[in-house]
């Protein structure tokens, strides 16, 4: 049997690289909220970059600092090069060069037209809006032991509703030390964020957006021997709420959504070929609200568990992907909610049909944390189709289409999600990249305690500028 890799390039670098396009398919900054990131319709202010995700109350955050997660790429074995990964040595930020490390300052500016601000399902109202976001990444320049950072800020500018602009800001740093045949990766981040207009979660129509603060602190440690890997991971994630004001005057209180999330994660690997490997994993979850009865008129403390079996692959030159499938269980301290059991798993296949042709499909079925007043959790069931084509070496056009399905624990209420996508991403030279963006997105809300059913149209032009 061949020798085979394992892919331990845990958030390998912050460089600026316009392979992976810092400037975002949604056509606005690059930067995510990890509660929003989905809602990509909506002007945000941003954190994380992520393909778009139709589920509006995901807590999960890609990229270097990503969160409860093990090594989301294990699979990658490096016979396949995908549209975004294939390296651009012509368009890579020149960076600052320091003793030990590299900086990479840069600025996204971007102009978008919304046909729906509010998501309301009827007198929408449409504005433009212009974000900018400076941003300083750096990384270590060390062989073996790895060290990187960000800091950024971000402004939203509304052309018409001034009470929309917000201010966010996001702070990160990860590393990596590996002794023998194991590694340790650390992170953690903090920043403010705020909530879109979109997520189900938002509710009395606040005067402005509703802000909050989201931190999290992480460590993974994995060890390998022979064909075996054995990982660990632990994450805690905590969200802090302000509560918001109506035009009126009267409070519109979420505070009861601030919560803490300790999530442990463990997965065991081994390769059957240096091409594949299959896997078992196990997750736990202690979710713990600060406001609590009689403060509250019920508890939406819960805790629950994943386990699942998989395999992740590398074949030929035309796939790669990852699967695992298993049971879930979801329990809540209230006796008003009935517990979510049964299947649970994610997926991601990339097909590539041509060296310039990258066809990724991905599903997931999970519990998540609702907002919703009279819901404490509710069962996310989604899928997403994502082509990128790479018109010219410095031209890249991609497509993404999706469907979701939130089901709420407690009340009677079913989310029926879904949406399209296209962007042209236009690398000029190793200082500025221009994306053209059009995104749709439709939520039909169903049940006695429906939420609002709307759909929204949104087309942008950004840049980034950086050295």
């Amino acid at each position: 049997m061949g020798q085979t890799t394992w892919a331990s390039d845990w958030g390998a670098s912050r460089r600026s690289v316009w392979g992976p396009f810092a400037v975002s398919l949604a056509g606005t900054c690059c930067l995510f909220g990890p509660q929003a990131a989905q809602a990509q319709t909506q002007p945000q202010i941003q954190t994380q970059p992520q393909p778009i995700n139709p589920d509006y109350t995901s807590t999960e955050a890609n990229g270097p600092l990503a969160t409860n997660g093990i090594d989301s790429r294990s699979y990658d074995r490096g016979r396949n090069i995908s549209v975004r990964q294939r390296p651009r040595p012509d368009y890579e930020a020149i960076g600052i060069d320091l003793p030990g490390f590299m900086i990479y300052p840069k600025v996204n500016l971007a102009f978008a037209y919304d046909s729906n601000i509010f998501a309301l399902h009827s007198h929408q109202i449409s504005d433009g809006i212009f974000t900018a976001t400076p941003e300083i990444d750096f990384n270590s320049k060390w062989s073996r032991n790895g060290l990187w950072g960000f800091a950024r800020v971000a402004q939203d500018v509304y052309f018409k509703n001034h009470n929309e602009n917000a201010t966010g800001f996001d702070t990160g740093l990860a590393g990596k030390l590996q002794f023998g045949n194991s590694t340790l990766k650390v992170g953690g981040e903090f920043g403010r964020f705020i909530q879109p207009r979109a997520t189900s979660n938002n509710i009395g129509l606040p005067l402005h957006r509703i802000p909050y603060y989201y931190g999290d602190v992480n460590g993974q440690l994995t060890h390998e021997f022979a064909r075996v890997r054995l990982s660990a991971r632990v994450d805690y994630e905590h969200f802090d709420y302000k509560n918001g004001h109506t035009a009126a005057g009267a409070l519109v209180f979420v505070q009861d959504q601030n919560h803490g999330n300790l999530t442990v994660v463990g997965k065991a690997e081994v390769a059957i070929t240096p091409d594949a490997a299959v896997f078992v994993s196990a997750q736990g979850n202690d979710r713990r609200y600060d406001l609590n009865p009689p403060l509250v008129g019920f508890t939406r403390n819960n805790k629950g568990y994943e386990v699942d079996a998989g395999a992740n692959f590398d074949l030929t030159h035309l796939l790669r992907g990852e699967f695992q499938i298993g049971y879930l269980d979801q329990t809540f301290s209230s006796h008003l909610f009935a517990p979510i059991r049964g299947l649970g798993g994610k997926a991601q296949l990339e097909w590539f049909p041509t060296p310039l042709i990258t066809v990724t499909v991905s599903g997931s079925r999970t519990v998540g944390d609702a907002g919703v007043i009279g819901s404490a959790g509710y069962l996310a069931s989604g899928a997403n189709l994502q082509i990128d084509y790479e018109l010219r070496r410095n031209v890249i056009l991609t497509g993404t289409a999706w469907v979701a399905q939130d089901k709420y624990n407690g009340v009677d209420r079913s989310d029926q999600l879904g949406g399209a996508s296209a962007s042209a991403n236009w690398l000029l030279n190793r200082h500025l990249g221009l994306t053209f963006a059009y995104t749709y997105y439709d939520q039909s809300s169903h049940g006695s305690a429906a939420g609002p059913s709307f759909n929204d149209h949104r087309v942008s032009l950004s840049a980034i500028v950086q050295y």
